[in-house]
């Protein structure tokens, strides 16, 4: 059994890390394999560990094309701003070690937290449940109000864009998960890419000296991106990105970086915990855990089990694969990857949503480029997800 155990987390480890580097993919579309995974009449267990492997390995490997590349997933849009800028000065390899940094951190945090989560989030939950989406106004209310002049208004203009686009997703008839990736696409990766196209962006070499960060900073930005990760877990609709703008200690592009890597961690994490902490899923690994079996006590040790085993082991490839992609990027030409990313990215929108989803890569695909053009921080294109939510809790 422990044997089998071993093969199942080095499966999903395998597959996080191709989820992980293929740009746009994203593990939450793991839940509509799920009839499929019970057809194979396979134990709950093998599947929970498989499933919790690629979750933890997708949510450290994937930051390699989020900052190397510009098109991110789910959660990591914001890496793409400082990640990016960090790789044109040169140092895309301390973009993604610093994330790296980050997430590791945010393991240890959770194991060493585990004991108080267990005794204070379902009661806090519990209590918060009635006021969720009037935090959720106040995070809005934030977002836009930290944009200077003029640009508030243009940016309560687009997040009211971006949730009628959500609106109007949520009734489209074809599965609400897939849907998210041309939204995301459009948002955050194809707008980015082509506008690096447009501006002919040449990736300069690339080095690979030691990161000036202090010991202290990494510690705080870490600990407070963990506690982040853990509220943005239980926090329907608010993206971790966001989370890690509001929650960066020191307002540098290190700090963020640092912050937002252990955020993504621990929201994944805490998702999967909600199941038995607050018996939510949070997230579409959540989702198909939940479908395959009833959390208890023990399948948590064995989640943390997992968590321990593939966080470590995924620290360690993500480092050894960032040295070896930055080296690469470096001597290819980028517009080229960019278009070829971007024909990817279009051919996937095609093959899983149709045409519906090639009109909402389309249309997000041009408020993304309208928003970076204009200066506003893309963090409020997040409507798409944060103002349904709201609704859905005021109700």
């Amino acid at each position: 059994m422990l044997l089998e155990l071993f093969l199942f987390l080095l499966a999903g480890i395998i597959c996080g890390v191709f989820f992980g580097l293929i740009p746009g993919l994203h593990p939450n579309t793991i839940v509509l394999f799920v009839p499929f995974f019970l057809a194979l009449n396979i134990s709950p267990i093998y599947l929970i560990t498989f499933i919790v492997a690629l979750g933890i390995t997708n949510s450290i490997v994937d930051t390699i094309p989020s900052i190397l590349l510009g098109a991110p997933d789910s959660g990591n849009e914001l890496s793409v701003l400082p990640g990016h800028k960090m790789l044109l000065r040169g140092n895309g390899y301390d973009a993604i070690k610093l994330t790296v940094v980050g997430s590791f951190y945010s393991i240890a945090i959770v194991f060493l937290l585990f004991p108080l989560f267990v005794i204070f989030l379902p009661p806090l939950f519990s209590v918060s449940k009635p006021f969720i989406y009037l935090l959720l106004i106040g995070i809005v209310a934030i977002m836009i109000l930290t944009e200077k002049g003029n640009k508030r208004m243009i940016a309560a203009l687009l997040f009211l864009m971006s949730a009628a686009i959500g609106m109007i997703a949520d009734k489209i008839p074809t599965n609400g998960v897939l849907l998210l990736f041309p939204i995301f696409a459009g948002f955050f990766g194809l707008s980015q890419l082509l506008l690096g196209i447009k501006n002919k962006i040449k990736v300069p070499k690339q080095k690979m000296s030691e990161f000036d960060v202090s010991r202290k900073t990494i510690t705080k930005s870490s600990f407070f991106g963990t506690l982040a990760g853990s509220a943005s877990g239980f926090l329907p609709g608010v993206g971790t990105s966001e989370i890690a703008s509001l929650a960066a200690i020191d307002k540098n592009d290190k700090s963020f970086l640092i912050t937002l890597g252990a955020i993504t961690t621990a929201n994944t994490i805490l998702s999967i915990l909600s199941l038995w902490l607050i018996e939510r899923s949070r997230s579409g690994l959540a989702v198909a855990i939940d479908q395959l079996f009833n959390i208890g006590f023990n399948e948590i040790i064995l989640i943390l089990f997992v968590v321990l085993v593939a966080g470590g082991i995924s620290v360690t490839l993500t480092l050894i694969l960032a040295k070896k992609t930055v080296k690469i990027i470096e001597k290819i030409d980028y517009t080229c990857i960019s278009i070829v990313v971007c024909i990817c990215l279009i051919a996937l929108t095609v093959i899983f949503t149709g045409f519906y989803g090639v009109l909402l890569l389309v249309t997000c695909t041009a408020l993304g480029i309208f928003t970076n053009l204009i200066g506003v921080k893309r963090s409020v294109l997040m409507g798409v997800l944060i103002l349904p939510t709201i609704f859905f809790y005021m109700v």
